[in-house]
């Protein structure tokens, strides 16, 4: 060999890596100071020795076969062991949070000296970027298992659940892919999102409560929504998320709520115009049957036949005007008209005057006969008739047959609202279930007398119909110098 030794060793001992000088038969020519430190072993111990015994588990064949490879192309190569991450066992010290017990390694092999075959075996210690990317990994895969899970939990929600910037979508979970009819989520991203929503205002707001809105899928179909919009900060750019529930079926089961209650309002109804005909219908009877025998006794004169004639008359125009308010009721119109709210009252009143003189309950009115209102008039109908059935029931279960009974309405305009106030004089309702009054299905009557939808239906007519409010609460009042306590239902809308 021919090299200064002294230079070399005073090289190779102050370099921060591991070098060894060696043949291809692996006999160790020169152990730097870095391994002596590190492995125990001193140089004059293992120079001119093999190094398999040192370390008999090293893997040789593959070691020999790297070094011979070197030599032959007279080029690095490089050692990667198969099973542990290192060449020589260097055991590292007893840390608590240590990853790795041995020292992990980088070798690289470079010819020193062809005719000699010498190579130089550079060890490299990467323990610290090895624990580093081991904890990055441990990092990723936990990372990997919770975007696994949060997957699973928004795959398995009701709710759509869209993520968008700039209108456009960038990504949502498989309900969504679902709701809107497609086979895989490529085919929804990059949507603008002001394609499927009708209304596009709503786009433009973030809201603190879901809202109602049609959908439109790609098929031109339509649904019934539950939405909800929010801003996010994702790496300081602003996303919006969009969550949308379908309601289609809900709201089918709503009208058919609705139109159970209806037919209910209905039944009850058409027993009242029963009974109300009968005294009209006597009148006539009466009425014609004295005309005929006075007609046969030859004392009926020409004045008596004129009355007669006007009280069928008058008769049967009240029986029409009847039948007229019912059919009125009873009318499908979905669409919104001018009504006078005074007439309105009065006309539902009629409907269920029967009812009401039966149990001997006073109505007193104090309407504002100049409110007029731009909305449903026969779900307003609906909505009031169905309070005035349950102030009547409440009447009838909890006063006794001589007392007083009494169903104040008043209606107001303060500014652009009209105010419609119901009131009874029952006693009012129990605080513990005054606050589920206008969910569907409570009610306090036997399962045989009430089915616990006509005050969810009012509720869901001046709220979400008429886009107004309506609350309840027990409120006393003065009724010719007494004082009374009852049931109150304050009615908000919009007056024209």
């Amino acid at each position: 060999m021919n090299f200064n030794t002294n230079k070399f060793d005073i090289i190779c001992n102050t370099l921060d890596n591991g070098i060894i000088l060696i043949n291809k038969n692996l006999e160790v020519k020169f152990w730097n100071r870095w391994l002596e430190i590190r492995t125990g072993i001193n140089s004059s111990n293992i120079i001119g020795k093999n190094l398999i015994d040192f370390y008999p588990y090293l893997d040789s064949k593959k070691l020999i076969r790297k070094i011979t490879t070197a030599l032959k192309l007279n080029s690095s190569t490089f050692y990667t062991p198969q099973i542990s991450k290192f060449l020589l066992n260097i055991e590292l010290g007893k840390i608590t949070d240590r990853v790795f017990d041995n020292m992990q390694q980088s070798i690289t092999i470079t010819p020193f000296d062809l005719e000699e075959e010498l190579v130089i075996i550079y060890i490299y210690d990467i323990t610290m970027i090895s624990e580093i990317n081991y904890q990055l990994n441990e990092i990723k895969e936990e990372l990997e298992e919770k975007n696994e899970k949060l997957k699973l939990l928004l795959d398995t929600t009701m709710d759509a659940i869209i993520l968008f910037k700039d209108d456009l979508i960038i990504d949502c979970n498989k309900v969504a892919i679902e709701l809107f009819n497609y086979n895989s989520k490529d085919e929804l991203l990059n949507k603008d999102l002001k394609k499927l929503i009708i209304n596009k205002k709503i786009l433009e707001k973030v809201n603190d409560k879901p809202i109602e809105a049609n959908i439109l899928r790609e098929d031109k179909s339509s649904f019934k929504a539950l939405i909800n919009i929010k801003d996010t900060l994702i790496k300081s750019q602003v996303f919006k998320i969009l969550t949308i529930v379908d309601i289609s079926e809900i709201k089918r089961k709503e009208n058919l709520l609705a139109e159970q209650t209806k037919l209910a309002a209905m039944g009850e109804m058409i027993g009242n115009i029963a009974h109300q005909w009968r005294q009209p219908l006597n009148i006539i009877s009466i009425t014609a049957s004295g005309a005929r025998i006075k007609k046969e006794l030859g004392i009926l004169s020409d004045e008596s036949l004129s009355d007669s004639l006007k009280q069928i008359s008058y008769t049967t125009e009240h029986l029409s005007e009847t039948i007229d308010v019912f059919k009125d009721f009873l009318k499908e119109n979905k669409e919104k008209s001018l009504f006078n709210l005074s007439h309105n009252i009065k006309n539902n009143l009629s409907l269920i005057e029967t009812i009401l003189k039966e149990n001997n309950i006073q109505i007193h009115l104090d309407l504002d006969n100049d409110i007029y209102i731009y909305n449903f008039s026969n779900e307003f109908s609906q909505a009031i008739i169905n309070i005035l059935h349950n102030a009547n029931d409440a009447i009838k279960n909890n006063l006794k047959n001589n007392d007083t009974k009494i169903i104040k309405i008043s209606t107001r305009q303060e500014k652009h609202k009209a105010i419609i106030e119901i009131i009874d004089n029952a006693g009012g309702i129990n605080q513990n279930i005054i606050k589920k009054v206008f969910e569907p299905y409570f009610t306090t009557k036997h399962k045989y007398q009430g089915t616990g939808l006509g005050l969810y239906v009012s509720h869901k007519i001046i709220k979400m119909s008429m886009k107004g409010t309506i609350s309840v609460s027990n409120k006393k009042f003065i009724f010719e110098d007494k004082a009374y306590k009852g049931a109150y239902f304050k009615i908000t809308l919009t007056a024209n």
